[in-house]
C-alpha cells in the first residue's frame, strides 16, 4: 500500500470517527426530554399559550421530527394549532459549499381554528407575539459606512415541502363570516439563495372546503398550480342544484396583477339563489352597517381607486341556461377585459322569447359613479314573454316580435341622478302584434266612444327615440287593419305625457265613429277614411286624453270647403237639361274661376 492510499485511509477513518461522534453526541445530548425542555417554554413565552408535544427525533442524518405538536386556546383545553408530525431532512455536504439544503419538509394533518367571539374578537389577537408593541423606528446614523446588505450568509434551498390533510375550521359567534371547514394537501419547493429578490418556487394546492352561511351551504373544491411568476387555477362551486365552475391564472400576481378569469356553468336557477339568499342572516342582507342614501348616490372616489395599480384582466362566462322569474334565457356568452381602469364587455349575447339580444358596453371606472356607453340590440323577442316575466302586472297589454337598436350614455346608477345624464338615441320595431287595455287606449276609446279602440291588433308599430335630460323624444307609427296611427312628441321618464296623435280609421270604423258623433262626418274623406288628432296629456298610467280642436277645425274647415266647391261647382256650371255642351263647357270654366277667387284658391 502506497504512502498516499495510507492518507485516505487514515482520513477516511478520521471522518467516519468524527460522524459518529457526532451522531452519538445528538443522540445523547439532543435527548427528548433535553430538547422539549429547550423548545416549549421558549414557545409558551413567545405565544402565550399552552404547547404540547408528544414526541422529537433528533438525528445527524435523519433530521428531526416532532410528533403531535399543540398550541391550545386560552382556555388551556380547546386546540388552536396542531400537526400530528413535523418532519425536516437535510443534507450536509452542500454545507461546505455555503448552501443549506432542506431535503425534505413534511407536516401532516396540521389543524388550524380561526374563532371569533360575541365581542368580535378574534381568537388569535390574543397571542403574545402580537401584543407586543412594535419597537419605534429610529433613523440609523449616518456612519459613513454603506449600509448592511440584505444578503443571507447561507443560501437556502427546499427541495420539497408536503402538507397533507390539512384543515382550517373557522367559527363565527355573531354569524357575519360563514362557518367554514377547509381541508388543504400542499406540495412546494423553493430556492431562497442568498437575497430575497432572488427568490424561486414552484407547487401545486387541492382543496376542498364546506361553509354555512344562514341556509347557504356551498361546496368548493379546486387546484392550483403556481410559481414564483404566475398561478394557475380551476374551482368548482356548487350551491345545491347550482353549480359553476371559474378558472384561468394569474400572471405577475405579486407585483402588477394580469388575471384571467373565465365562469363556466350548465344552468343557473337565478330564482333559487334569490330564495337561498332570503335566508341569510339580517346582518348580511343589508351589507352590515352599509351607507347612507347620500354616500350610495355620490361617491367621492371613482371606483378604480380601490383596485391594484395597473391590474389587468380578462375572460368570459358562459351559461347555458339561466331560469329568472319563469324566464329562460339560453346560450349566455359574455367577454370582457379590464385595463387601464376601463372596464370593456365585447360582447354580450344571449336567447331569450325566441329572440336574439347582443349588447357591448364600455365602463369607466376612473370616474366617480362610473361612466360608461355601448349599444343594445334586440332580434325577434317576444314582447308578451318578457312582459310575463318582468312585468306580469301588463302582461296582457302588449305582444308582438321587437326588433331594436340602441345606443347609449351615462354616468351612476341611482335614481334621480341617472335620469338627469342619460342619454339614449334608437330606433325600434313591434310586428304582428297586439294592445289591449292599457290605461291611453282606454282613455281614449272612451273619448271617441269606440270600443274597438281597446283592443287594437297591428302589423307594425315602429319609430325612432331621443333620451335627454329624462325627456324622451318619441316619433312612432303604427299600421293596422282598422287603425292606422302617428305620433310624435315627448314622453317624461317620470312618466308625464305630452304626446300628439293622429289616428287614422278604416271606413267600417268611421261609419261606427259618424253614427257617435254627427261632427266625425266632416273629418271622413273621399276614401271612405276618417282622421282625428288628439292631444296625450297626464302621465302614461293616468292618461288625459283631448281633442286637438285647431287640428280638427282645420279638418272641418278643409272638408265644408271641399263640400262647398263641389255644390257651388254643380250649381254655377249650368247643368241643366236641353242646354248645349259647348255652352255648358264654357259656364263651367267661368263657375271654377268665381269660387276658386271667393275661397282664395
Amino acid at each position: 500500500m502506497g504512502k498516499l492510499s495510507k492518507i485516505l485511509v487514515i482520513l477516511l477513518v478520521l471522518i467516519g470517527v468524527v460522524l459518529i461522534g457526532l451522531t452519538l453526541f445528538v443522540h445523547v445530548y439532543l435527548t427528548e426530554d433535553r430538547v422539549k425542555a429547550l423548545v416549549i417554554p421558549r414557545a409558551e413565552k413567545a405565544l402565550g399559550r399552552t404547547v404540547l408535544i408528544g414526541g422529537i427525533d433528533a438525528g445527524l442524518f435523519s433530521g428531526i421530527t416532532v410528533k403531535d405538536f399543540t398550541v391550545k386556546e386560552m382556555d388551556g383545553h380547546t386546540d388552536f394549532v396542531s400537526t400530528k408530525e413535523f418532519v425536516l431532512r437535510y443534507d450536509l455536504l452542500p454545507l461546505l459549499q455555503k448552501r443549506i439544503v432542506v431535503s425534505r419538509i413534511d407536516l401532516d394533518a396540521p389543524y388550524v381554528r380561526i374563532l371569533r367571539d360575541k365581542d368580535g374578537h378574534f381568537n388569535f389577537e390574543t397571542l403574545a407575539v402580537l401584543a407586543k408593541a412594535e419597537p419605534e423606528k429610529q433613523v440609523p446614523e449616518d456612519t459613513g459606512k454603506p449600509a448592511a446588505s440584505g444578503a443571507l450568509p447561507l443560501a437556502l434551498t427546499v427541495n420539497k415541502v408536503t402538507i397533507n390533510k390539512a384543515q382550517f375550521v373557522v367559527r363565527d359567534e355573531l354569524r357575519e363570516i360563514p362557518d367554514t371547514d377547509i381541508k388543504a394537501d400542499l406540495n412546494l419547493s423553493l430556492d431562497i439563495g442568498r437575497d430575497p429578490a432572488s427568490l424561486r418556487y414552484r407547487g401545486d394546492l387541492c382543496f376542498e372546503a364546506v361553509a354555512e352561511y344562514g341556509k347557504l351551504e356551498p361546496h368548493i373544491s379546486g387546484k392550483s398550480d403556481f410559481d414564483q411568476d404566475r398561478l394557475g387555477y380551476t374551482v368548482d362551486v356548487s350551491l345545491e342544484k347550482e353549480q359553476v365552475r371559474l378558472s384561468g391564472e394569474v400572471k405577475n400576481y405579486a407585483k402588477v396583477p394580469d388575471i384571467r378569469l373565465d365562469v363556466i356553468s350548465d344552468a343557473i336557477n337565478v330564482d333559487h339563489l334569490l330564495a337561498l339568499a332570503a335566508g341569510l342572516p339580517e346582518a348580511s342582507q343589508k351589507g352590515g352597517k352599509g351607507l347612507s342614501k347620500d354616500e350610495k348616490t355620490i361617491s367621492p372616489t371613482a371606483p378604480a381607486a380601490a383596485l391594484p395599480p395597473g391590474l389587468k384582466a380578462a375572460g368570459e362566462v358562459k351559461i347555458g341556461q339561466t331560469l329568472y322569474k319563469g324566464l329562460v334565457v339560453k346560450d349566455l356568452l359574455l367577454q370582457y377585459s379590464l385595463d387601464n381602469g376601463i372596464l370593456t364587455v365585447k360582447d354580450l349575447s344571449t336567447k331569450v322569447a325566441d329572440g336574439q339580444v347582443c349588447s357591448k358596453i364600455k365602463v369607466d371606472l376612473n370616474k366617480p359613479g362610473l361612466a360608461y356607453d355601448g349599444q343594445l340590440d334586440v332580434e325577434s323577442v317576444k314582447v308578451e314573454r318578457l312582459l310575463a316575466s318582468l312585468a306580469p302586472g301588463v302582461k296582457d297589454m302588449i305582444s308582438g316580435a321587437l326588433q331594436s337598436h340602441l345606443t347609449f350614455c351615462g354616468a351612476g346608477t341611482e335614481w334621480p341622478k341617472l335620469r338627469d345624464v342619460l342619454i339614449v338615441d334608437g330606433t325600434y320595431g313591434l310586428y304582428d302584434g297586439r294592445v289591449s287595455n292599457t290605461p291611453v287606449t282606454l282613455a281614449v276609446a272612451k273619448l271617441l266612444g269606440l270600443d274597438e279602440l281597446n283592443n287594437l291588433s297591428f302589423e307594425s308599430l315602429d319609430g325612432s327615440l331621443h333620451i335627454v335630460k329624462g325627456q324622451v323624444a318619441l316619433k312612432t307609427r303604427m299600421t293596422g287593419k282598422d287603425v292606422n296611427a302617428q305620433a310624435k312628441g315627448n314622453v317624461g321618464l317620470d312618466g308625464k305625457l305630452d304626446l300628439p296623435v293622429s289616428l287614422r280609421f278604416s271606413p267600417e270604423l268611421s261609419e261606427k265613429l259618424k253614427r257617435r258623433a254627427s261632427m266625425a262626418k266632416y273629418l271622413v274623406d273621399e276614401t271612405g277614411e276618417a282622421e282625428i288628432r288628439l292631444k296625450l296629456a297626464g302621465t302614461v298610467t293616468r292618461p288625459y286624453p283631448t281633442l286637438d280642436t285647431a287640428g280638427v277645425q282645420e279638418q272641418v274647415k278643409e272638408t265644408v270647403r271641399k263640400e262647398a266647391l263641389k255644390a257651388l261647382g254643380k250649381a254655377l256650371s249650368g247643368e241643366k237639361k236641353g242646354k248645349e255642351g259647348g255652352d255648358k263647357d264654357s259656364k263651367s270654366d267661368a263657375a271654377n274661376e268665381l269660387i276658386k277667387g271667393i275661397f282664395g284658391q
